[in-house]
């Protein structure tokens, strides 16, 4: 299981982690998370200079602040080029099976809850319901069976995080928290095995967490009513 860390401006952004999610294996969203914690940053730099103006980077006293920011500014423009191709990939096909896969994934939580603990590769589990829905409805891309089955298995660690999403927008009067949300049907999916069998619905080896840890105020900037976040 990767653990990862989503502190304050980054919760405000959560949509791109999500986004980041849609690439197809572990170690590109990997990559792609770094990337948009990179672009997060550099959206409060230009914040930063916006409000408080070019001088506050001249300053004397923000000389360390002004050396990792010249350090880190190749990592910043690589990521702002890796998200453009996100982008794209998420745009052509890679959102519409993450979307796929969170379906999927919110049928299998409702037979959990429901104490159903339904199989999802059965004749008439899971991934049949949901193939039988998206004929019904004319969804794209979920009316074959096998495609489902591929799109589950790449997908299937890291679709917490945007049913999450999506039932705290729906819901926004329950005042839902969207990372405690997702931890506890991240754990829902791993902690239960459909019936007659031993193997949980998502091995906990696939997933990705998401875990809330507020973020460091910078000394330079504390005075000034500032903070930023350098990990």
């Amino acid at each position: 299981m990767r653990e990862i860390h989503i502190n304050e401006p980054e919760l405000q952004s959560i949509d791109l982690f999500r986004a980041a999610l849609s690439e197809e294996t572990s170690e590109q969203r990997r990559q792609a998370i770094a990337f948009v914690k990179q672009d997060i940053v550099a959206g409060r730099l230009d914040a930063l200079a916006s409000k408080h103006g070019e001088n506050c980077f001249s300053d004397p006293t923000n000389v360390e602040f002004v050396q990792w920011i010249a350090r880190t500014a190749s990592a910043r423009h690589e990521a702002a080029i890796g998200l453009m191709q996100i982008g794209r990939r998420y745009d052509e096909k890679n959102g519409n099976k993450l979307s796929v896969a969170e379906h999927i994934g919110m049928q299998v939580w409702l037979s959990i809850r429901q104490g159903k603990f339904e199989g999802v590769y059965t004749d008439t589990g899971v991934l049949q319901q949901v193939r039988d829905d998206a004929k019904e409805t004319k969804v794209r891309g979920a009316r074959d069976k096998d495609i489902l089955r591929k799109i589950w298995r790449c997908y299937r660690g890291v679709v917490h995080l945007g049913m999450a999403i999506e039932y705290c927008e729906e819901n926004p009067d329950q005042g839902m928290n969207v990372i405690g949300l997702s931890e506890i049907l991240r754990r829902d999916l791993c902690e239960n095995c459909p019936k007659g069998t031993s193997n949980p619905y998502v091995d906990p080896s696939e997933q990705f967490s998401f875990v809330y840890l507020s973020y460091i105020w910078g000394p330079r900037f504390q005075n000034r009513g500032l903070s930023f976040d350098t990990r």
